[in-house]
């Protein structure tokens, strides 16, 4: 079934604002692209998600500043900036301890990441945030370390409607290995989808994203997703080792674990707040075996139950949190189990 997405912002629907040339300058402090909210361009205490879709240039907002409000749209840009420096109370009442959370600026953290996106050979790394309803979709993207001319291009090209990057990642987070020549081969049949899938495998090529890798992770709510792409100008996909897949999928689990941590109600994508879930006793403590990692056999060992027993008590479990596997399971369970 087809999603329909609500207007593109305004910014996206003109000529992208001066070309960057090529992708590896968004890992470059002095070539990077501008935030998606520059400073003075916002009011103070308005989250990303309030400013819905009004990550625009300095010059564009001026421009758009005596004509009114942008339109809402689908698209969120948030950055690092926004999601700040999370407190010490924060950081040590995180479910997990990020090595991203130990740095006392957003600056230091933007430069860490962009260093070790180097070290690991890529150029650029865009991560993205995707609610998807019956008939709606609405994105949220990392803007920090992708040029604003890919951006807009990608976006008001409506490009994200047919990545076969995208299509073809396994939803688990398992890593998919890209490039561009394979994605040319493998181009559909039917002239309209051919030419657009063209259009955009010639942007990648023309900005130096011509191989990589792209991950999907699961997040607690079932229509949430969230995919970390990082992308390298080199061409041959040889050189993407198992030992370089490895390092960037944990590096890939440290971002996202950091974003949702600490990002997802600054830039709204925080879930609902629902009706507090009751639990038996017996509930509660399979639920804090699996929060603790413990695998079916010794949850039922521990509590005395059987393996079936133990399933039974899980599915329950999924269904009372509106969650489908296990990993969405542990995430909204944090809470219940401190």
């Amino acid at each position: 079934m087809e999603h329909e997405c609500d207007t593109l912002p305004h910014w996206l629907t003109g000529p992208p604002q001066g070309e960057a040339g090529h992708a590896s300058a968004a890992c470059n402090p002095a070539v990077s692209a501008q935030p998606a909210y520059p400073a003075g361009t916002r009011q103070p205490g308005a989250s990303a998600h309030a400013a819905e879709a009004s990550g625009i240039p300095e010059t564009a907002t001026r421009t758009a500043a005596g004509a009114g409000a942008a339109p809402k749209g689908f698209l969120t840009l948030f950055t690092e900036e926004e999601i700040g420096t999370p407190s010490p109370a924060t950081r040590r009442s995180a479910p997990f301890i990020s090595p991203l959370g130990r740095f006392n600026n957003a600056q230091d953290r933007i430069d860490f990441v962009r260093r070790r996106i180097k070290q690991l050979g890529f150029d650029s790394f865009s991560y993205t945030a995707t609610r998807t309803s019956a008939h709606h979709k609405t994105m949220f993207v990392l803007s920090s370390y992708e040029s604003q001319t890919w951006l807009t291009r990608y976006f008001r090209e409506r490009y994200f409607e047919l990545d076969p990057r995208v299509a073809l990642a396994s939803p688990t987070g398992m890593p998919l290995l890209w490039n561009t020549a394979d994605l040319r081969a493998d181009l559909p049949r039917a002239q309209l989808r051919s030419e657009r899938l063209g259009g955009l495998i010639d942007m990648l090529e023309a900005t130096g994203r011509k191989s990589g890798i792209l991950t999907r992770m699961p997040l607690p709510e079932p229509e949430l997703s969230a995919s970390l792409c990082f992308n390298s100008e080199i061409g041959n996909p040889r050189w993407m080792t198992e030992s370089i897949v490895a390092e960037t999928l944990m590096f890939a689990h440290t971002i996202h674990e950091f974003i949702w941590t600490h990002a997802k109600s600054a830039i709204g994508i925080a879930p609902a707040q629902q009706q507090p879930v009751a639990l038996s006793e017996l509930q509660h403590a399979v639920l804090k075996g699996v929060v603790q990692g413990q695998r079916d056999k010794e949850i039922a060992y521990f509590l005395g139950l059987s393996p079936h027993n133990v399933d039974y008590h899980l599915r329950r479990l999924r269904q009372l949190f509106n969650v489908r596997n296990r990993v969405q399971l542990i995430n909204v369970a944090q809470a219940y189990v401190s």
